[in-house]
């Protein structure tokens, strides 16, 4: 977006030198990409994030320097005077497509000349880099750049039947656009037609048949709001871009169609002559109302490490069009004006105020402070853990935590039952698993897929019991070696005295339906239950379709 010193200066009395200026609008969140020179003019091109379309005018700049510099902003007054016949005896919009055209309006001035533009005009154009073409085509960009309304003029005399039809293309009907370009459109492309042909692609470009030139005297000036994924879309289909569908694409002022059309319409009668019709051609949804955000300027100090009084929020916010509806003594409420759609939240007034104060006035912290946080107990057990597994030469597994449900309450030797899930990911699988010793027999028959026949497996994770409210989950660690009990108990007593477990882990008899009776243990410590482990079963090793039964513990 390209900004004129000059320009900007015309809608708030700027104090700023150009160099100034340049150090205020980054502490604004205003980047600056360059700054030029044209005709003794400061030329800012400023980069203008996808959520600030407002930014994408002259006067919505010039909001933003008024707020912060704490002066007026001025809006042009418009004095527009219609006359003669009502628009709606000498044409008609037929608004069919109103998926991709919210709302589309229409204004007609009759007996313009057509004529190059005064110099004042063209300068300010050629600022910001635009090419001056005649006096109402200039007005409509001239508007466009000024207010962020993209504006657009047809020569109503070339429309076949006098009426607008809002509609979308047929396949393959073809258009020539004012570049020069014939294109193709699609059924998913909305375009502004005649009676029988397109006459543009709507909020993209114009069609070559009804473009302003020397010999028009009727003009019909459309101010539209269309889908901004629609004119994406369309726009990159056809590999056209314009300053109208940049706008449109980043979403414009719902209530900017009208003072937009009236501001064109006027300038227009000033400097081209004729004639408005009474009236204006106003189709589609009406403009949004105004939502509101409340505001506790206490907060506003929590959050930005600096205190700014209450009033000077207000007055702050004020400046960049939010209005004050309800207030207390801790808060405001703010109605939010819709070319402000990105402001929801109580959070996004208080990045407004810090914007108008200024960046550059909240204080920095030149120190961070660092803490060291101590390791907890557990997870120096659990890293522990892993570092002696792994020496020992078991490969760590990540396994699911669900798991069929005949499965989960095979293993009863933690949970008497397992906790069913209402909505699982998998029908298969509803399940929370009480086990690991399913899940690492999963892995070795994938193992045994992949043509690896001995299997050394550990897995330190989640294991879930059934509670009264939610399940209680117990952390685990969960063992496979192939190579049988005793070199399983070598690695579980390694284990144990490298962790340096003040008490002697016992093993006692144990088996069930998982663990075989022979070479099977149950685990205590210091009289608690600390684990089970032995052979599997055969019918367990069937279950999992693996041949041998290798040793597990958990």
């Amino acid at each position: 977006m390209n900004v004129s010193y000059r320009w900007l200066g015309e809608y708030c009395d700027l104090k700023l030198s150009p160099d100034d200026l340049a150090g205020l609008l980054p502490d604004l969140g205003l980047e600056i990409e360059s700054v030029n020179e044209v005709g003794g003019d400061s030329v800012f091109a400023l980069e203008i994030a996808a959520n600030r379309p407002d930014l994408l005018s002259i006067i919505g700049v010039a909001r933003e320097v008024a707020a912060a510099t704490g002066v007026e902003l001025k809006i042009p007054e418009t004095k527009l005077q219609c006359g003669g016949e009502d628009i709606a005896d000498l044409t008609s919009v037929a608004l069919d497509a109103p998926d991709l055209c919210i709302r589309y309006t229409a204004r007609l001035i009759s007996g313009a000349k057509v004529a190059p533009s005064p110099t004042w005009l063209r300068e300010r154009l050629e600022s910001v880099g635009l090419r001056p073409v005649n006096n109402i085509v200039d007005i409509t960009n001239f508007v466009l750049m000024e207010t962020g309304q993209p504006l657009h003029a047809f020569d109503f005399g070339r429309f076949r039947g006098g009426k607008i039809v809002v509609r979308r293309a047929r396949p393959n009907e073809p258009i020539t656009v004012i570049d020069g370009t014939t294109h193709k459109l699609t059924s998913e492309m909305l375009v502004i037609a005649d009676a029988e042909h397109p006459t543009a692609v709507a909020g993209v470009m114009g069609g070559s048949d009804t473009e302003i030139a020397d010999q028009t005297t009727d003009v019909l000036l459309e101010s539209a709001l269309f889908l901004p994924a629609s004119i994406r879309r369309t726009a990159r289909a056809l590999g056209l871009s314009s300053d109208s569908s940049y706008r449109f694409e980043r979403g414009v002022d719902p209530k900017g169609l009208d003072w937009g059309s009236e501001r064109a319409a006027a300038m227009i009668v000033e400097l081209a002559g004729g004639q408005v019709a009474e009236g204006t051609i106003d189709v589609g949804q009406p403009a949004p109302a105004e939502h509101a955000v409340t505001l506790r300027p206490g907060r506003t100090g929590r959050i930005l490490g600096v205190a700014v009084p209450a009033d000077k929020q207000r007055a702050l916010l004020e400046g960049l069009g939010f209005s004050v509806i309800a207030e207390s003594p801790d808060e405001f409420e703010f109605s939010v004006p819709t070319f402000r759609q990105d402001v929801r939240r109580e959070i996004d007034l208080i990045e407004e105020v810090a914007r108008a104060y200024g960046y550059g006035n909240i204080p920095q912290e030149s120190r961070m402070p660092v803490r060291a946080v101590p390791v907890q107990k557990v997870d120096a057990v659990a890293g522990r853990a892993r570092e002696v597994c792994t020496s020992m030469g078991y490969s760590e597994a990540r396994t699911s935590s669900f798991i069929s449900a005949e499965l989960a309450a095979r293993f009863k030797h933690w949970s008497a039952r397992p906790t069913l899930i209402r909505n699982p990911v998998n029908r298969e699988e509803p399940a929370l698993r009480t086990s690991l010793i399913p899940l690492l027999l999963r892995t070795k028959r994938t193992h045994l897929n992949r043509g690896t026949l001995q299997s050394a497996v550990f897995e330190l994770s989640r294991i879930y019991e059934v509670a009264p409210t939610k399940p209680r989950e117990r952390t685990c660690l969960g063992l496979l070696d192939d190579a049988g009990f005793r070199s399983l108990r070598g690695a579980l007593d390694t284990l144990f005295a490298r962790l340096g477990l003040s008490e002697p882990v016992e093993y006692s008899g144990y088996g069930d339906a998982n663990l075989a009776a022979e070479g099977s243990a149950k685990l205590t410590l210091g009289g608690r239950h600390l684990g089970v482990a032995g052979v599997i079963t055969q019918g367990l090793a069937a279950a999992f379709d693996i041949k041998d039964t290798p040793a597990v513990a958990e």
